[in-house]
């Protein structure tokens, strides 16, 4: 597994901190300099965790079962992945 720089960490800070305070995407973290994973905090129906990975092809997001939900080459795409994503009610409403 690849692991995030510094600067794809600040990346991340960086792109969360430009969408409006109502946005799907309430927030996130990382443990350690260099960490494996990500983890994206989003909320519609209810909170929601999704561990990020770095590829070689870009970024990948996993739900709660490690199943994969989207992935991007950028992370202006992650942007656009996480918003794509269904909340829990949806999920189970089908």
């Amino acid at each position: 597994m690849k692991t995030f720089s510094q600067s794809d960490l600040d990346a991340i800070d960086q792109l969360w901190r430009s969408v409006p305070a109502d946005h799907v995407w309430t927030g996130w973290s990382a443990a350690g300099a260099e960490p494996e994973e990500v983890w994206l905090y989003r909320t519609r129906a209810h909170w929601r965790k999704f561990p990020l990975r770095k590829t070689d092809k870009g970024f990948e997001l996993f739900d709660e079962r490690d199943r994969k939900v989207a992935a991007a080459a950028s992370l202006e795409g992650l942007l656009t992945a996480v918003e794509g994503i269904p909340g829990l009610r949806a999920e189970t409403d089908s």
